[in-house]
């Protein structure tokens, strides 16, 4: 394992209402097994996920953090990223100040007190990894990796281009696009999402077994469909003669499959 720590500090003093910001970057790299797991849970903030030719997986990280500026350094202490190397992969955590029961704190988010904490992930796998990514508050972009990938969010948008392999895509509050270059077959696609609208692309010869539905939009395709339930809100059926499992879902929002290189 090869760790680089690069810290970076930036304090901006907002005097007229006492407040601070302060950063930091972490910057490591460890070596992993491809075609094993990177796991990344965080709380606020954008996570981006792309590949390189390298055995290796390398994390940046970037820590804000905004609160009074004579607790600010302790806030930016107190938001932890952790790693942990497990099965020849790699399991990253993010810790977010928390109150502690019964006890007055600076991180006290109900009692008004101005805190805000995030972090900004940048993360490069090898192209054969699989990824598995649990977001709150913030946008999830993975890019050129093949293998199993489960991205999940509660308020952000996803996306996803020129992966392989199966998908399992999630978020609450977001817009769903995914660009499908190299899909496999026989590997599920799964797209949900509530409050957005899911963008599938896909190679003209993609073979599929389609199970697409929304409650308040429409659903529109460029692949001719052979279908068995068709309305304005579902549609079932098959693509190119049946194959890998596509299904999408959503609820305030429509459904798009188009052929990629079509806008």
């Amino acid at each position: 394992m090869r760790n680089v720590v690069a810290a970076t500090m930036l304090l901006l003093l907002a005097s007229a209402a006492g407040a601070a910001e302060l950063s930091e970057t972490i910057d490591r790299t460890f070596d992993v097994r491809p075609g094993s797991s990177v796991t990344l849970n965080n709380v606020n903030g954008r996570i981006t996920v792309s590949s390189w030719d390298q055995p290796r997986v390398r994390v940046v990280a970037e820590k804000r953090v905004e609160a009074g500026r004579n607790e600010v350094k302790a806030v930016l202490s107190e938001l932890r990223v952790e790693f942990q190397q497990r099965d020849g992969g790699l399991v990253i955590t993010t810790h977010h100040p928390r109150r502690e029961d019964g006890v007055s704190s600076i991180f006290d988010w109900v009692t008004g007190d101005h805190v805000s904490a995030e972090v900004r992930y940048d993360v490069t796998v090898p192209r054969t990894m699989n990824v598995d990514v649990t977001n709150t508050n913030g946008a999830i972009r993975l890019s050129d990796v093949a293998g199993r990938h489960e991205l999940e969010t509660t308020n952000g948008k996803i996306e996803v281009s020129r992966c392989a392999g199966s998908l399992d895509v999630s978020t609450t509050n977001g817009s769903i696009r995914a660009e499908l270059a190299g899909v496999t077959r026989g590997a599920p696609l799964h797209f949900e999402t509530t409050n957005g609208r899911i963008e599938i692309a896909l190679p003209s010869s993609f073979a599929a077994d389609v199970d697409a539905s929304t409650t308040n939009g429409s659903i529109h395709t460029d692949l001719p469909v052979t279908t068995t339930r068709i309305s304005k809100n579902s549609l079932r059926g098959t693509i190119n003669g049946g194959g890998t499992e596509l299904r999408m879902r959503t609820t305030n929002g429509g459904i798009e499959i188009r052929t990629i290189g079509k806008s």
